[in-house]
């Protein structure tokens, strides 16, 4: 009885510590966008799929704030074990070392594991501007400010208006910066007509762009977007060469195992080809551009050249 007593006890032992090992042994992908984003949707696509490829468990551990900063610091100072990666927004990497004082982390402690897609952002007006085209946009700016909101400093509508700005020469002041906390309230702000324009991430579907609440000019990448095939991209409009996107990326504590980055970004590929994600993706004006560690390397290194030069250009600061 007694031997039956201590296997019964060592059995419901084992049993209590199997969910903490299990814990232990997942890969946790820490997102650093809050649940409902797009970003965060991939990296639960990215988590679910994890076993089907080899890749054991994953878990999504949403670590918001600071432009990434707060998520991207947690991984650097994780162990290069493959258990821990980050899934952000390129500009973590590309423009917050420029954008802050202290990121809070040493950006090289953090090496590329895979690309994971790509998105442009919208520029749009308040019907109450008059403003109907890219054109008349300039011609308003350099007559008085326009006000244009944002989801907050350094973030993607912040840098694109920046970005614009600097690209067609638009003087100091012309555009002013109101910056909210996150796409929504950004969004809500620019349908009450509180700020005149905005760059917008259209995810999720794009009502508010097509029923006259608010007027599409342009969009900031190569080629128009599904939910908006009517707008025509910044460069076709006058302005050759602008293309502004940016790119989900997953990134590992530098020294990661050769294993979990080929892996992972194979999964990425074999994922991103799927028909039922496609259709997700394009929900969210997320092209499928995919790219291993050496590529998701190659775009951190080429758009922090150009973001470093648009951060110094406009005086953007975070302290």
């Amino acid at each position: 009885m007694l031997t039956n007593r201590r296997a019964l006890l060592a059995g419901a032992a084992l049993a209590a510590a199997a969910p903490t090992a299990m814990a232990q042994e997942a890969t946790r992908l820490v997102a650093t966008f809050p649940p409902g984003a797009a970003l965060d949707g991939i990296a639960r696509l990215l988590a679910e799929a994890a076993p089907r490829h080899g890749l054991g468990t994953a878990i999504v551990d949403n670590r918001v704030g600071a432009n990434g900063n707060i998520a991207a610091a947690q991984v650097a100072r994780a162990q290069p074990d493959g258990r821990t990666l980050l899934f952000t927004i390129d500009s973590t990497l590309t423009v917050n070392p420029a954008l802050y004082r202290n990121v809070g982390f040493d950006p090289a402690a953090l090496e590329g594991v895979a690309l994971c897609g790509t998105y442009p952002v919208v520029l749009l007006v308040h019907p109450s501007t008059g403003i109907a085209s890219l054109d008349a946009f300039v011609a308003a700016a350099r007559q008085r400010p326009l006000l244009y909101a944002s989801g907050g400093n350094g973030s993607p509508g912040h840098l694109a208006m920046a970005h614009l700005g600097h690209a067609l020469g638009l003087p100091a002041g012309a555009l002013e910066h109101v910056p909210f906390r996150g796409n929504a309230e950004a969004i809500t702000a620019l349908l009450a007509g509180q700020v005149q324009a905005g760059f917008i991430a259209i995810s999720g579907g794009a009502a508010f762009a097509t029923d006259g609440r608010l007027r599409p000019l342009a969009v900031s990448g190569p080629a128009p977007i599904p939910q908006l095939p009517e707008v025509r991209p910044v460069a076709a409009l006058g302005h050759p060469g602008f293309d502004l996107r940016f790119a989900y990326m997953l990134m590992g504590p530098r020294g990661l195992p050769e294993a979990t980055r080929r892996g992972w970004a194979a999964l990425v590929r074999a994922l991103f080809a799927e028909p039922a994600v496609l259709q997700r993706l394009g929900n969210w004006a997320v092209t499928p551009d995919t790219g291993d560690a050496a590529e998701a390397d190659r775009w951190i290194t080429e758009a922090s050249s150009r973001w470093r030069t648009v951060v110094q250009a406009s005086g953007m600061r975070v302290e």
